[in-house]
């Protein structure tokens, strides 16, 4: 009735949820030498960092099961009356293992006899079904991994695909694992969920990898006790105090002076790039005690902490830009002169004549136009004999990147039957300076910190009722603020309206609180600087999520039954993303503006501007949103043999929602023709091109052509939100409610020895959608944000005059909102072959379902340009685009549904050793093939032409074959060796990753010299036709032609052509990344070590891209000359330099 009680107490305690376990199982067989099993038999298990034990008894078919264990390395102890005492020490579990030990044998003899054996090598996974993948703490610490990102080791594990690799510690991973697309793996720190919402490929936090203990990788058909995301789970593990008291600390530096130079450089001429790291970071762990008062034994409390630091700076190289000069603030255009160095005549709109002299009278000077001249820097380069008339304003801006890590971590053993665990870990990715970041200006102005920042906490408590019984419960909470968190008010006044006496008044001034200047375009000047603040300015995005999870393990005599629950709630606010709340000028030259000037400077002067837009509203959006998932699961050992794995799990993702209910989405279910807006038409006043109300027959100027006609129908027609109809979903979207399930698998020990298992299983996973795709693109659509543009006007008469609507593009969600599915299966065997050495085959599917793609629901038909009826009678062209479209009064109607699929096939195998006797290695070989429409989440598909004609295809990160090695190997020593000559010549280690892969899919793509219209639809093009196999064989190809250019026409006028989404593949990889190590030990208890990386260890020179769009003329002959060419390779040799000291 207490565990009762207890587990009703934790389901009903708290809201919100959190975290995945990471907690594994121990099981195995007691049996004597005739095999028969040993029940009744008492079996130890003790943890050998913190000396935690658990005990269990056999059951009556002499198994044991010991679970929910924490990862790390165990011994074990089986005492039985009548047999000797056995011990097995070297027992590494790792993180969401079910671990076998198989049969253990127990030799008739006295309790006192000891047998000891201890575990090498790799185990065969005798107990579990699932596909997975381990890094273990070895390969974390001695692999080169240039940006130190453990993410970055994931490459070496089967399926997986990794697209580019930092230089330095970053958020964001770019791998693709089985086919499923980027925003599909979860990772998680030491059970909490570390993936931001956003877009579902950016971590909260980063962690040290010099504090990682492991990671562990579920990739396909794993435990119910797993999902959030449809694709691959990874766990990693922090490292935990110990009885022993440990620690680090190392600096690691890489330099352009170390380098290889890059081919391209070398090939025109150039010096290496600049490229310089610093690292530093240390860590410490033990026991927290108090000799004689408390913890005396070590075994209770325990802390681990650890810190690195990446003290980054930047320069921006060399900026050319184009200021006012002293006099054109005054007025005076006297010497303003062209590229060609002819004075630019400056026109008096009202006379229809130059100024005199070219000098605007003061009388004339509009004081705004000129504040907003004033507010550039001063001109500090004026020979006009270098910069040929092109700039006269050069800087070199610093910027400083800073990047910091930190993480505790606690851990409580109370007794032997409660644990508690904490981790705290922090991130912190800064920017500063007073250029490229913050406002967006194109020259240094405010001085600006954003800070990128992450914290992330959880706590965790494991009861212990019974040794057959099991509770582990997890809450957290994680931040990832973004903000301009220091803003320089000395320098802010840089671009404030006060500073500069800008009046002009602007439509909606709450939305600029700190009355920033409007941003300021000035076309026909080369190089112009403007004035540019950003939609975020002052940036402030968070993101919170608040976690809970319980999972209760039972045991029984074949049976390890597990249930659960995980919830987590996420808010996720982004400020005004990508709206002008401060108002935007366009101050270049147009002919058709009757006040134009001729000089963009000069109309400023006189307050003349082209256009003006402002958003009505600066939305700051706040994402409401749940998932609440559980699972109940089975391990049952069916026979002695046969393990079958069966679970399922409940899936409830409800669609985020805003919290002030403002957003919007187009459905074109609530399009109503009858409603439609009409679009001011082009005709003819005399010579003079115009537009026209085609209901009122008001004259317009030509540029308000396809402006939404005033007072013509719903502008906001086919656009629905939950703020004005409550019968539309909040999320613009339904809930589907409860998904289901089901994982099921099997291991099968083929001849009952423990070295041969068949193994296979088959899993359901359902994905979220990434707030950055269904979310926040719709908070700021019609009717919520509006964008008028005013034309022709005047900075004194801005705010009597009223602006123009144009059609806009609009986001539209699917409202069926079905949930991405990923259905995956595998079948293999995996076998020990000796030398600690196991071998796995495997066939392994992916298939990707209801995935979202993207369709312009208002693409042109084909062929509507050669229409006789759309044809501008004005012009003798056909009419503008948005003439052309079904739904009047928007551009493109982007809609995204859940209407793509993939299919992912690979033959997987691999060879692993465990570090053992010096020795550690692990080869992979992937042959896979990955098939898709789209890509990603906005990647758009056809409406046009059949998608499965159109799009669908290779992925882009598709790769035949996927090759990797890597290994560790501490060179023997020489027992001879003494004094400084065992110094010298013992301690090496030797360590790398090779790589071999295949080339990325590629597309031929073209464009004409005349800018033909071939498809006659502006908005799908053609591809180019492919009348032979574009694929040179290998000898053939060279650096100027990788592939045949013969190949490929110009298609036909009225044809879409006849090439397929990819037709080659570019370069592959050839890549050796080594390591040399040199250790000394000092006092045995203390060691220093001196590493030498290096990064393409031999300078092998791999191309990366090439050019593939060819270019016709009007008679068809390809005149680009360098399509077929290489244009970019990966990186040359790059070294790095260590020093570590540990203890």
């Amino acid at each position: 009735m207490k565990g009762c009680a207890y587990i009703a107490l934790l389901l009903l305690a708290t809201p919100f949820a959190w975290a995945q376990s990471i907690t594994g199982s121990i099981v195995g067989t007691v049996i004597d030498s005739t095999q028969a099993v040993i029940p009744g038999a008492k079996v130890t298990l003790r943890h050998n960092a913190t000396g935690a034990i658990r005990n269990a008894v056999t059951n009556e078919a002499g198994r044991f099961v010991f679970a929910s264990l924490q990862p790390g390395e165990y011994e074990l102890a089986i005492e039985a009356q009548g047999f000797k005492r056995l011990e097995r020490t070297g027992i590494n579990l790792a993180a969401a293992e079910t671990l076998s030990l198989g049969n253990l044998v127990m030799e008739l003899g006295a309790l006192a006899e000891v047998v000891k054996i201890t575990a090498q090598g790799a185990p065969v996974q005798l107990e579990s079904s699932e596909r997975a993948g381990l890094l273990s703490a070895s390969q974390v610490e001695n692999l080169t991994i240039r940006g130190r990102n453990v993410l970055s080791l994931l490459s070496l594990l089967p399926g997986v695909v990794s697209l580019s690799e930092p230089d330095a510690l970053n958020h964001a991973w770019n791998l693709r694992v089985l086919g499923n697309r980027q925003n599909t793996i979860n990772v998680s720190l030491d059970g909490a969920t570390l993936n931001a919402y956003g877009n579902q490929f950016n971590s909260v936090v980063n962690i040290s990898m010099d504090a990682v203990a492991e990671v562990k990788v579920l990739l396909s058909n794993y435990q119910a006790e797993y999902g959030r995301l449809s694709g691959a789970n990874v766990h990693i593990v922090s490292k935990s105090g110990t009885k022993e008291f440990h620690g680090l600390a190392s600096y690691w530096k890489r330099h352009e002076q170390f380098n290889a130079n890059e081919f391209f450089n070398n090939l025109l001429g150039l010096p290496k790039p600049r490229y310089r790291y610093n690292t530093w970071n240390y860590n410490l762990g033990g026991p927290v005690y108090l000799p004689g008062k408390f913890n005396t034994s070590r075994e209770k409390l325990f802390f681990f902490w650890a810190q690195e630091f990446w003290p980054l700076s930047q320069s921006t190289g060399l900026n050319y830009r184009t200021v006012p000069t002293g006099a054109e603030r005054q007025g005076d255009f006297s010497g303003s002169l062209d590229v060609n160095n002819r004075l630019i005549v400056v026109t008096d709109p009202l006379a229809s004549a130059p100024f005199p002299g070219n000098v605007v009278p003061p009388s004339r000077v509009d004081p705004n136009g000129q504040a907003l001249l004033k507010a550039f820097p001063e001109p500090n380069f004026t020979d006009r004999s270098v910069s040929k008339g092109n700039y006269n304003y050069v800087f070199q801006a610093q910027q400083s990147n800073p990047k910091r890590t930190e993480t505790l971590k606690l851990d409580f053993n109370a007794n032997a039957n409660n644990l508690v665990s904490f981790n705290f870990t922090e991130r912190s990715d800064a920017s500063s300076g007073t250029y490229g970041v913050g406002t967006g200006n194109d020259f240094p102005s405010v001085w600006t910190k954003r800070v990128n920042f992450g914290r992330a906490f959880l706590g965790r408590y494991q009861k212990i009722f019974s040794p057959v019984f099991v509770n582990e419960l997890s809450m957290g909470y994680s931040t990832r603020p973004w903000d301009d968190t220091e803003v320089d008010p000395a320098t802010l006044k840089n671009i404030q309206r006060s500073t500069w006496g800008f009046r002009t008044g602007q439509f909606h001034p709450e939305i600029n609180p700190l009355g920033l200047l409007p941003n300021a375009s000035f076309g026909g000047i080369p190089n112009a600087a403007q004035h540019a603040v950003m939609g975020r300015f002052p940036l402030k995005t968070t993101h919170k999520i608040f976690t809970f999870s319980n999972n209760l393990t039972r045991n029984f005599s074949r049976h390890i039954v597990k249930g659960g629950l995980y919830v987590d709630r996420i808010w996720a606010c982004n400020h005004g993303d990508g709206v002008t709340f401060n108002g935007s000028f366009n101050f270049g030259r147009n002919v058709n503006n009757p006040l134009d000037t001729n000089y963009a400077y000069a109309n400023a002067i006189l307050g003349v501007f082209n256009t003006y837009t402002e958003a009505s509203a600066r939305p700051v959006p706040e994402a409401i949103l749940s998932n609440i998932e559980w699972f109940v699961q089975d391990n049952w050992r069916a026979t002695k043999r046969l393990t079958l794995e069966l679970g399922i799990r409940f899936y409830w993702m409800p669609h985020a929602f805003p919290k002030d209910g403002r957003n919007a989405g187009f459905w074109p279910a609530a399009y109503d023709p009858a409603r439609a807006v009409k679009l001011i038409q082009p005709t003819r006043v005399g010579n003079t091109r115009v537009g026209i109300h085609p209901l009122t027959g008001q004259v317009y100027p030509a540029d308000v052509i396809g402006a939404i006609a005033p007072n013509s129908g719903n502008a906001a027609n086919g656009m629905v939100s939950h703020l004005f109809d409550r019968s539309v979903p909040a999320s613009l979207m339904e809930d589907r409610g409860v998904h289901y399930a089901p994982r099921l698998g099997l291991a099968y020990d083929v001849f009952g020895n423990g070295k041969t298992a068949l193994r296979g299983g088959l899993g359901v996973f359902y994905n979220r959608m990434a707030g950055g795709m269904v979310f926040f693109p719709t908070t700021t659509q019609p009717p919520i944000v509006e964008n008028p543009i005013l034309y022709f006007g005047t900075l004194p008469t801005l705010l009597s005059s009223s602006g123009f609507l144009f059609p806009s593009t609009v986001l539209g969600l699917d409202r069926q909102g079905k949930l991405p599915t990923v259905i995956n299966y595998s079948f293999g065997i995996q076998q020990n072959v000796g030398f600690g050495t196991v071998f796995d085959v495997a066939y392994v599917a992916s298939l990707g379902r209801h995935l979202l793609w993207q369709r312009n629901l208002n693409a042109v038909p084909l062929g509507a340009n050669f229409q006789p009826a759309n044809q501008d009678p004005t012009t003798g062209k056909p009419y503008p685009v948005n003439f052309l479209r079904s739904y009047a009064g928007y551009a493109n109607v982007n809609f995204r549904e859940a209407g793509s699929s993939s299919n992912y096939h690979s033959l997987q195998v691999t060879a692993t050793r465990r570090f053992t006797r010096g020795l550690e290695f692990g080869a992979a070989w992937t042959w896979s093939k990955t098939m898709d429409f789209n890509d990603s989440d906005s990647d758009e598909v056809s409406t046009l032409v059949p998608v499965r004609v159109w799009n669908y295809g290779l992925a882009s990160f598709d790769r035949t074959h996927v090759f990797k090695l890597n290994w560790l190997w501490e060179l023997p020593k020489l027992a001879a060796a003494k004094g400084l000559a065992g110094a010298l010549v013992n301690g090496w280690q030797l360590s790398g990753i090779a790589s071999f892969i295949s080339g990325s899919p590629i597309g031929v793509g073209f464009s004409t010299t005349t800018a033909l219209d071939i498809t006659g639809s502006p908005t799908h093009g053609a591809r180019v036709v492919v009348v032979d196999n574009p694929v040179l064989p290998k000898s053939q190809r060279t650096f100027y032609r990788y592939f045949r250019t013969d190949v490929f026409r110009l298609p036909q006028v009225g044809t879409v052509g006849n090439a397929a989404k990819t037709l080659l593949r570019g370069p592959g990889i050839n890549n050796w990344d080594m390591a040399i190590y040199k250790n000394f030990s000092v006092r045995e208890r203390y060691r220093i070590q001196f590493r030498t990386e290096l990064y393409n260890t031999f300078n092998h020179t791999q191309f990366s891209s090439l050019d593939a769009t060819a270019r016709f003329d009007p008679a068809g002959n390809q005149v680009n000359a360098r399509f077929g060419q290489i244009t970019a390779a990966h990186s040359a040799r790059k070294l790095q330099l260590a020093l570590r000291f540990t203890f």
